[in-house]
């Protein structure tokens, strides 16, 4: 146990950091919104997808009911000021949407998601290649010969040989109701290989990267396994898309990843919980190491969901999602941590209706630029949405030291150094076990925070 005189000696340290350390390294604010865009007409249009590009504008993939037969797959092109470029629709009298959009090594675009118009069946998975003017130079569709009934793909990464490699769903397939599916194809889009993993209960890959040893990491939900009614999933195979561990976290409620990332250490997955407590929607935020084990869990406002997940230049991470209200209905949200994923700060973004954030990229330190789907603003009933914010600086910098611990495994000394750079709304029921420091010691940072407080 740490005694009194221990931690006034923690609280005189901090005090005599305020000397050499100047006040605007210490806050970190809201960022600004810097421009605003929508795209859309009357009808239901929205953009799932948001990479920047290597021109410095950005590709937006969706869905739009303004254009064309029914609801269809929608590329939209812009400039770095998020001005339109170009758009392309792509689809038939059926429902079709792409869920996820990365730039070739050619420059084009590869695009997964979901037809309802092609092939045979009910609704198949759907791969579409473009050139870098959004023309299409091929597609090909998954799923089964005739009884498909559920087949999509929500994410897809270009692999180190040139083919792609794509996650999503199948009913066509498999044990139970939908089973996560996972794609293997050339440069052509033609199937070399496909995997299917799941129970009797739905299961579902949201997310696909392709890992430094070759092979692929993939999240998402399983009902099949677990403590709960949905459990988030991890999946690890090898480069033929042989399980070698999968883990699965949760609880009684529903919980489910959305997107992982790969890390020098380990992954980082984020998402969305109910089985938090109190038992209430979050989004959360969860490090494990190279094998999947936990190494940290963060859980941010009620009534908030992660949906997109990117690290950052200074060494943490932003979050892209939403977050229900009573005041405001449904808003964006945008979450940027530090290294071992302490709030540093967030902003709701939307207006009167309700508007999502589903996918985020940094574009320089401290400026995000934000996809999603908005009916507060635009034209239409939904419209794609594009978004820019831009953090203080200050801010960003002093954090970036800090990232750097942690990414060298110090996360202990990356907490310190974030209680004593950052102003944060938190209390003892924050303190997590895993982070290296004791009950104590945490209280004690906790009691600096207040003086300094009072202090500025």
């Amino acid at each position: 146990m740490t005694s009194k005189r221990s931690r006034m000696v923690i609280i005189l340290s901090y005090l005599m950091l305020l000397e050499v350390l100047p006040f605007g390294c210490i806050a970190a604010e809201e960022p600004q919104e810097e421009w605003n865009r929508t795209f859309g007409g009357p009808y239901g249009d929205g953009a799932w997808s948001l990479q920047a590009t290597s021109d410095g504008g950005y590709i937006l993939a969706g869905y739009t009911a303004s254009r064309g037969e029914g609801s269809d797959l929608w590329l939209i092109k812009a400039d770095a000021k998020g001005n339109h470029i170009w758009d392309k629709v792509f689809g038939g009298s059926g429902e079709d949407t792409a869920y996820f959009v990365r730039e070739t090594e050619d420059g084009g675009y590869i695009v997964t998601g979901s037809t309802k118009s092609f092939g045979i069946g009910e609704e198949r998975l759907w791969l579409l290649k473009t050139d870098s003017n959004g023309s299409r130079k091929w597609d090909r569709t998954f799923g089964g010969f005739v009884s498909s009934s559920g087949d999509g793909g929500w994410s897809l990464a270009e692999t180190k040989d040139g083919g792609y490699i794509a996650a999503g769903y199948t009913k066509s397939y498999g044990a139970g109701g939908k089973d996560l599916w996972l794609i293997r194809t050339d440069h052509m889009g033609i199937r070399l290989w496909d995997k299917v993993f799941g129970g009797a209960k739905d299961d579902v890959g949201m997310s696909v990267l392709q890992t430094k040893d070759g092979g692929y990491i993939i999240t998402g939900r399983t009902a099949s396994f677990g403590a709960g009614d949905d459990d988030v999933w991890l999946l690890k195979t090898s480069p033929q898309g042989i399980l070698q561990w999968n883990v699965t976290v949760g609880g009684k409620k529903d919980d489910v990843g959305f997107q992982v990332i790969e890390l020098a250490d380990g992954y980082a997955i984020v998402g969305r919980t109910e089985s938090g407590n109190p038992q209430v929607k979050m989004a959360f935020l969860l490090k494990t190491d190279l094998r999947g084990r936990k190494i940290w869990e963060r859980e941010y406002e009620r009534g908030s969901s992660g949906i997109s997940l990117q690290p950052t230049s200074d060494g943490g991470f932003i979050v892209a999602g939403s977050v229900d209200s009573k005041e405001r209905g449904r808003d964006a949200l945008l979450i940027k941590t530090d290294s071992i994923g302490i709030e540093q700060w967030s902003i709701p973004l939307g207006g009167l209706g309700d508007d999502i954030g589903s996918s985020v990229v940094e574009v320089k330190q401290g400026e995000f630029v934000l996809a999603g789907i908005t009916n507060s603003m635009g034209s239409g009933a939904e419209d794609a949405w594009l978004v820019r914010v831009k953090a203080d600086q200050n801010s960003s910098d002093s954090n970036a030291e800090g990232g750097n611990d942690a990414a060298r495994g110090n996360d202990s000394a990356a907490l310190a150094k974030d209680a004593a750079n950052t102003t944060f709304n938190v209390s003892i029921n924050s303190w997590r076990p895993e982070s290296g420091i004791d009950r104590n010691s945490y209280q004690a940072m906790l009691d600096f925070q207040k003086i300094f407080k009072h202090r500025r």
